[in-house]
C-alpha cells in the first residue's frame, strides 16, 4: 500500500489499479486482450479498467463520483467503481503489485463481465469465449485435417502464454500447467467460466433488464407502427413536393423493431425521415441508448472519440481564441473536457435536453450545465458566447432551419458557429444503402446536404469561413455496417426488447454469431483498406465554421 501510494503521487496519478503478479493465465489474458496498457497510462479522456482486485484512487475522485465509503466488493462491483472514478480523474496507471491473486477463480466470469465497463455491455464474456472455441477449434482442426502442421501450431498455442509474459513483472502461478495441458485446459477453462456464480453487480443489471423487459414486452405487444405520425407530403427544407423514396433502415444500434423510411427531395437532395416518429415514438427508442441499460456503452463510445473532440476545437482556435463558447447537444460533455486543454482560457458551457448535462456539471466538465430546448432557452442565451457548437445535433432535431435560426440570434456580431453533421451525399452512403450507420435511424430526423447548409447560414448572415470534410471523417464504413449487421444478428440475448426470454438456445446463438462474425469483419476491413482513396476524398462528415456578420 505504502509503495503504491508513493507511486501514484509520484507519478501525479489519480486512479491506480493494482494487477496481482501471480494471477492466474486466463484471468491476465482477459485483461490483456482489451487493454494496451502505453495507451491506457497516455489517455486522459478514457474510462477505468485494471484486474479487479485492488485499487487506489484519490479521495478528491472517489467523492466526485459518489461512490463514497467501499468495503467487500465483487470484481464486477469494483471494475464499475474503476470505470466511473477515471472519468473524475485524468492520470490514470495499471501496474503490477506483490499482493495475490488467490481464491479468485471462482470469479473469472465476473472479471470478464467486469471488462464489459470498457468495451460493449454484456460482451465481454461472449467475446473472449467466442475467441477461446474459435482458436481451440482451429488448432484441433489443423491437427485432424494436417498432421504435421497442426502439431506444429498445436505447440506454437501451447507455447503462446509463455511468450506472451515473457520479459514482464507478471509471473501466473500456473503457467506452466496451463502451457503444458493447454489443448485440455482450455475447454475445462471454457466450462467452468459459463457454469461459475453470478455476482451481485451482474444479478442486480440482470434484475433491472428484467423489469425493463415487462415494459418493453407491453409496449412492442401494443405495435410499434402507432409511433409512426403521419408522411409529409413537402420537403421540410426547401417545400417542395417532388419527393421519392430514399433508404428504408432499422435500428442498427439497439436492434428495436421498427423499419424507418427516408425520402429525399429531388429538388434540394434534402434527406428526411418520412413518416416521422411521434414523441411517444422518439422517447421509446431513445429509451436506454444514452442513459438507463446503455448509460455504460454510450459512455464509452464518447469516451474513444477524442481525436475528433480535439479537431474541432482545434479548427476554432486557428481563427479566435474564444472567451466564452457554448456546446448544444454536449450530453456529458465529453467534448468540452477535451476541448478546454487546446483552448485553456475558455469557459465551456453545455446545453442538452436531458439529465446528462447535469451530470456533465456535477463532473465540472461544463462550467454552467443549461438543461432545456436551444430555442426555449435563447432569451437566457442571446449574446453571451463568441462561439456556439452543434456537433451531431441538427440531425437529431425536428426542426433544423428554427434551430440555426436560434444560433444566429443567440451569436453576438464577429461570433462563430461550429456544426458538425453526417454527410448523406458520401459514396460510402450511396454503396451501402439503409446499411450505412450514419443514417442512424430512427434518431436522425433530417440529413442535410453541405451545399444546403452553406446556402442556410448565408441567407441568416453568417459568412462560411472553413469547411473541413476528410478531418470530420467518422471512422470505417464497411467495418462498422458489418458490425451493425452482427449486432441485428444478435450480439446481446439479453436485450430486454428482443421477441424471447434468452435460453441456452440465445446464448449459444450469441457464440455461434461471434464466430461467423469473423469473415464478414474481415472482408468490411479489407473493403475499407481499399477504399482509402476513395475515404479521403469523399468522408461520411463534414464540418463548418462560419461567422456572424459585423452589419
Amino acid at each position: 500500500m505504502r509503495a503504491a501510494v508513493r507511486h501514484a503521487r509520484a507519478g501525479g496519478l489519480g486512479l491506480l489499479d493494482l494487477l496481482p503478479r501471480d494471477l492466474p493465465v486466463d484471468e491476465v489474458l482477459d485483461l490483456v486482450r482489451h487493454t494496451d496498457f502505453a495507451a491506457y497510462r497516455r489517455d486522459a479522456f478514457g474510462m477505468g479498467r485494471g484486474a479487479c482486485h485492488a485499487v487506489l484512487a484519490s479521495r478528491e475522485a472517489v467523492a466526485a463520483a459518489g461512490i463514497g465509503q467501499v468495503t467487500d466488493l465483487d470484481p464486477d462491483e469494483l471494475g464499475a467503481a474503476t470505470a466511473r472514478l477515471k472519468l473524475y480523474t485524468g492520470a490514470a496507471d495499471i501496474v503490477v503489485a506483490g499482493i495475490g491473486g488467490r481464491g479468485q477463480l471462482r470469479y473469472r466470469r465476473a472479471r470478464m463481465r467486469a471488462l464489459a465497463l470498457v468495451i460493449p455491455q454484456t460482451l465481454a464474456l461472449p467475446q473472449t469465449l467466442a475467441a477461446m472455441v474459435a482458436g481451440h477449434l482451429l488448432v484441433v482442426g489443423s491437427v485432424v485435417l494436417a498432421p504435421v502442421p497442426g502439431l506444429l501450431l498445436a505447440l506454437w498455442y501451447c507455447l503462446l502464454p509463455c511468450l506472451v509474459f515473457a520479459g514482464s513483472p507478471v509471473r501466473p502461478r500456473n503457467l506452466l500447467r496451463v502451457c503444458l495441458l493447454r489443448p485440455l485446459h482450455v475447454p475445462v477453462s471454457f466450462v467452468r467460466t459459463l457454469t461459475a456464480p453470478r455476482t451481485r453487480w451482474e444479478r442486480g443489471l440482470l434484475a433491472r433488464r428484467e423489469e425493463a423487459r415487462a415494459w418493453y414486452r407491453a409496449e412492442i405487444d401494443r405495435g410499434v407502427g402507432r409511433f409512426a405520425g403521419a408522411r409529409a407530403d413537402t420537403c421540410p427544407w426547401c417545400g417542395s413536393t417532388a419527393l421519392g423514396g430514399h433508404v428504408v433502415a432499422r435500428d442498427i444500434l439497439q436492434g428495436k423493431p421498427g423499419r424507418f423510411p427516408l425520402e429525399r427531395c429531388d429538388d434540394c437532395g434534402h434527406v428526411f425521415q418520412n413518416p416521422r416518429l411521434t414523441p411517444e415514438g422518439l422517447a421509446f427508442y431513445y429509451k436506454d441508448v444514452y442513459d438507463g441499460l446503455g448509460d455504460v456503452l454510450a459512455e464509452r463510445i464518447l469516451c474513444s472519440n477524442t481525436s475528433w473532440y480535439l479537431a474541432r476545437a482545434a479548427m476554432v482556435g486557428r481563427v479566435t481564441r474564444p472567451r466564452a463558447w457554448l456546446d448544444v447537444g454536449t450530453g456529458k460533455g465529453h467534448f468540452c473536457r477535451a476541448a478546454r486543454t487546446v483552448l485553456p482560457e475558455t469557459r465551456f458551457d453545455g446545453l442538452d435536453f436531458g439529465s446528462a448535462v447535469e451530470e456533465g456539471g456535477r463532473r465540472g466538465w461544463v462550467g454552467r450545465a443549461y438543461r432545456g430546448e436551444f430555442r426555449m432557452l435563447l432569451p437566457e442565451l442571446a449574446g453571451r458566447y463568441d462561439v456556439i457548437s452543434m456537433h451531431h445535433y441538427l440531425e437529431h432535431t425536428p426542426d433544423p432551419l428554427a434551430e440555426l435560426d436560434a444560433a444566429a440570434k443567440a451569436l453576438p456580431p464577429g461570433g462563430h458557429l461550429l456544426i458538425e453533421l453526417p454527410d448523406p451525399e458520401s459514396w460510402f452512403a450511396r454503396v451501402l444503402r439503409g446499411h450505412w450507420v450514419p443514417w442512424l435511424a430512427p434518431q436522425h430526423l433530417h440529413m442535410i446536404p453541405l451545399a444546403n447548409l452553406r446556402t442556410a447560414l448565408e441567407q441568416r448572415g453568417l459568412e462560411v469561413l472553413a469547411e473541413e470534410r476528410r478531418e470530420a471523417h467518422q471512422g470505417p464504413d464497411f467495418a462498422a455496417a458489418a458490425a451493425a449487421v452482427v449486432n441485428r444478428l444478435g450480439l446481446d440475448a439479453d436485450r430486454p426488447w428482443w421477441p424471447r426470454v434468452p435460453g441456452p438456445r440465445e446464448y449459444a446463438g450469441v457464440l455461434a454469431t461471434l464466430v461467423l462474425a469473423a469473415p464478414l469483419m474481415g472482408a468490411a476491413v479489407l473493403l475499407d483498406l481499399l477504399t482509402t482513396p476513395i475515404a479521403r476524398n469523399n468522408s461520411n462528415a463534414y464540418r463548418v465554421l462560419a461567422r456572424k456578420n459585423l452589419g
